[in-house]
């Protein structure tokens, strides 16, 4: 059995990030120079990285908005949603299908569906079946919600990626 792990390229990224900056703060001085430069030679997609920045913005509590669209009404009940190029690279079909059931039963809101999606797309896992999509959604959908959260800016975990 392979470990996904090491082929996993947002995991690759977050080590190689993590390793530069010990090294940084070990006293090696060009360490962040070296940092750049082995994200240039790692090869990863755009996809990728946005990826590293919204884990790593996420961990930290912090959204810059910059991933938020921002439409002048919401969209109605019946709208379908669009996975970006990540998403359909990481949920299978049958996953797609079962977070949609969910959103259009009503145990998932808009926001809470967003979330969902956002967490999955954070994992940097290829081919998320249904059991994970079921797993991350009942812990977003039971979440106790706040006043923080109905702003989407609950617990740094609102930030999207679309």
């Amino acid at each position: 059995m392979t470990d996904d792990r090491a082929s996993d390229p947002v995991r690759m990224l977050l080590s190689t990030i993590a390793v530069h900056l010990e090294a940084w703060l070990e006293g090696d001085e060009r360490a962040l120079e070296g940092l750049g430069d082995a994200l240039q030679a790692s090869g990863a997609s755009e996809d990728h990285l946005q990826a590293v920045i919204l884990t790593l913005r996420s961990l930290a509590g912090r959204t810059s908005g910059a991933g938020v669209a921002v439409l002048d009404e919401p969209p109605g009940r019946a709208a379908q949603r669009v996975l970006s190029p990540l998403e359909r690279e990481s949920l299978s079909p049958d996953a797609w299908g079962y977070l949609l059931g969910l959103r259009r039963r009503g145990a998932l809101d808009a926001v809470q569906f967003e979330r969902v999606l956002d967490r999955l797309a954070a994992t940097g896992a290829r081919s998320i079946g249904v059991e994970v999509a079921r797993e991350v959604a009942a812990r977003v959908a039971l979440r106790p919600s706040g006043p923080k959260d109905s702003t989407a800016e609950g617990a740094g975990d609102a930030e999207s990626s679309h």
